[in-house]
């Protein structure tokens, strides 16, 4: 505190209070005799300001020796010893200058020794303040670097999860599909190969475009047709002007396949998923047709995206009725990062 940039103006506002209080108030007296104003107020400056430059120098120098120790109480008790040699200069300068009854005295020595360690101590009470404060929001700063890193590391490993669970499914799909017909696993793995790169260039990105994913399912719904033809089938209303809002990446992705993993779906018995959006929400429905057994998969799937979502602020909305299923997901029109301090807009 002892050295802020107003260093020299706080403690002539000091003294120009104590100077107030002890003429209008009769508060201190420091010597046994009464003192000119005019002397008494340069008198006044002078403890004032010694005082802090005293403090200042303990602060600037005397700290860094001491490192190992608080540094309050070493301010402290070092000042303690400048203020009682200050007391005594200041004593034998009066003395010097204005004679007696100013010279030394121990009545005089008391008098100015209580002015000044209780303009010491009040110094060093607002100084205490100051550091702790200074502490405070320096501890709430780290907490919110660890608070960022947390979160931060919590948002890679959602994103991480989706890549081997994405590519453990699809390779037992693709495994299958070799025995039944190589072009047609060939063709598979193209696409596969299309697919995985999108997930990667975004696995680091908290948000992309309506845009964008929906290309991507394109390409999904495509590997899709190869492994299930006419049993699968999509119907997409979107409207134009929505598609430059943003979602998480792959979303739409693993809401899909998880319609795969929990239900059955035959020409004779074809399964249509309806995915509709507005400007608010992007909206994934389809028939239920429930497997006896649910082929085996990682347990990923909605929490993935609800955690995500949550990171973001926001929620999504899961509708598990008797003959359909439906998931409700928010577009995010602007998002701010309160983690990372970035913002992103929809283009």
């Amino acid at each position: 505190m002892f050295d802020h940039r107003y260093k020299f103006v706080f403690p002539g506002l000091l003294a120009v209070y104590s100077f107030l209080n002890i003429q209008l108030l009769d508060g201190d007296r420091l010597f046994q005799a009464e003192i000119e104003s005019s002397k008494l107020f340069y008198l006044i400056f002078f403890l004032c300001y010694a005082v802090w430059l005293a403090n200042w120098l303990i602060e600037k120098y005397a700290l860094k020796k001491f490192e190992k120790h608080h540094p309050l109480l070493i301010q402290f008790g070092c000042s303690l010893v400048a203020v009682s040699l200050i007391c005594l200069i200041s004593v034998y300068a009066t003395g010097l200058f204005f004679g007696d009854p100013y010279s030394y005295s121990m009545t005089n020595l008391l008098l100015t020794s209580g002015f000044s360690f209780r303009i010491n101590l009040f110094l060093n009470s607002i100084n205490a303040i100051y550091f702790f404060s200074k502490k405070l929001k320096e501890k709430a700063v780290e907490a919110e670097r660890l608070q960022t890193l947390n979160m931060s590391a919590k948002l890679e490993s959602l994103n991480s999860q989706i890549n081997p669970h994405f590519f453990f499914n699809n390779l037992s799909a693709l495994s299958a599909l070799i025995h039944e017909d190589v072009k047609l696993a060939d063709a598979y793995l193209q696409k596969l190969s299309t697919i995985y790169r999108y997930i990667l260039n975004n696995k680091d990105k908290e948000l992309v475009s309506l845009r964008e994913e929906l290309n991507f399912l394109k390409n999904y719904v495509a590997l899709l047709s190869i492994r299930f033809q006419e049993s699968l089938s999509f119907k997409i209303e979107v409207d134009e002007s929505c598609t430059n809002l943003l979602l998480p990446p792959a979303v739409l992705q693993l809401l899909v396949e998880n319609v795969v993993k929990h239900n059955y779906f035959t020409i004779s018995e074809p399964i249509e998923v309806l995915i509709h959006a507005d400007c608010d929400y992007i909206i994934i429905r389809n028939k239920k047709q429930l497997k006896d057994a649910v082929d085996f998969s990682t347990g990923i799937g909605l929490q993935n995206i609800s955690d995500r979502y949550r990171f973001l602020g926001s929620e999504i909305n899961v509708m598990n009725a008797e003959g359909y299923f439906e998931v409700k997901l928010p577009l995010i029109k602007t998002y701010e990062n309160r983690n990372h301090r970035r913002r992103a807009t929809s283009p």
